[in-house]
């Protein structure tokens, strides 16, 4: 495995298959050797190794990446290499280096059981977070207000427009459209229409991420306004190509925001245990359950 950081190995049983994670080294550096001994055929182990790696680029903050496996079965080995793009991809660990198998045994429970849809769902959340430490902060910005709107999306229920909103929505419509009768202006497949709604669109799923987070019971009172202040960073972004702040000052507003994404996923995903914070620039071991109602 490639990008694995952890400075512990790891080693534990999960139905009946025992699993280990050790340090290796190559001419080309450090690696890590994650060994699977199971009675089941190559498929499911790696699938199982697939779940493994997804549920480690979480704790770790960074995609993990397996470019060879090897298959035994008695004396023989079957090798497979493939080759994965290794580009731009860090976060913020999350889970302590001590606590990764207690991690790995709680949560795979939990994950063995999703669908190969609501894995997905599950990896592309955690692959926009893991883009939000390096590169640009306009483009780390971005990639941060998509988790977010993605987790809305997936895991809560659709939030429809107030009435309020919608008696306005009804009343640009009707100008638009007495607009385009009086001046003849022919909107081409209907883009500047759904344009004009797109505002109206922006704050129902803003709403639905307010939802998000009620529904899970985290208990930050601040977090509705950053998630506020990431997205007016992010509506600059897209509007003039950038934001106006410093970058350490939009890396201070993103920082509680990322943390508070990875805590609710890693809550869903059935994890008790310790996670890494930081108070007064200190980093301190805290646990997972002080952050919920």
């Amino acid at each position: 495995m490639k990008n694995y950081s952890n400075t512990f190995d790891v080693k534990f049983i999960f139905q009946n298959q025992l699993v280990n994670i050790e340090k290796i080294s190559y001419d080309k550096g450090n690696y890590s050797l994650l060994t699977i001994v199971a009675k089941q055929n190559e498929d499911q182990t790696l699938q199982l190794a697939l779940d493994i790696r997804n549920l480690l680029s979480l704790a770790l903050g960074t995609r993990i990446i397996f470019d060879k496996h090897s298959f035994w079965s008695g004396k023989n080995e079957r090798v497979v290499n493939r080759t994965m793009q290794n580009g731009i991809n860090a976060g913020f660990q999350i889970i302590p280096d001590g606590e990764i198998s207690i991690f790995l045994k709680s949560t795979l429970s939990v994950w063995f059981k999703l669908s190969g849809e609501e894995k997905r769902e599950f990896y592309i959340v955690i692959d926009f977070l893991n883009k939000t430490r390096k590169d640009f902060v306009e483009d780390r910005v971005l990639k941060l207000m998509q988790a977010w709107e993605c987790s809305a999306v997936y895991w809560s229920k659709s939030n429809e427009l107030s009435d309020d909103l919608l008696s306005l929505q009804s009343k640009i419509m009707k100008v638009f459209k007495d607009w385009k009768k009086e001046s003849g202006f022919k909107d081409e497949n209907g883009v500047l229409g759904a344009n004009l709604k797109i505002s109206m669109n922006q704050e129902s799923l803003m709403s639905r991420i307010e939802k998000f987070i009620v529904e899970k019971k985290y208990k930050s009172q601040q977090l509705i306004s950053q998630l506020k202040d990431v997205k007016k960073m992010r509506d600059q972004t897209v509007h003039s190509g950038q934001i106006k702040k410093s970058g350490e000052e939009v890396i201070l507003i993103m920082e509680p925001v990322i943390k508070a994404l990875q805590l609710i996923i890693l809550y869903n995903l059935g994890y008790q245990g310790l996670i890494i914070d930081t108070i007064d620039n200190w980093v301190a071991w805290k646990d997972i359950s002080e952050y919920f109602d």
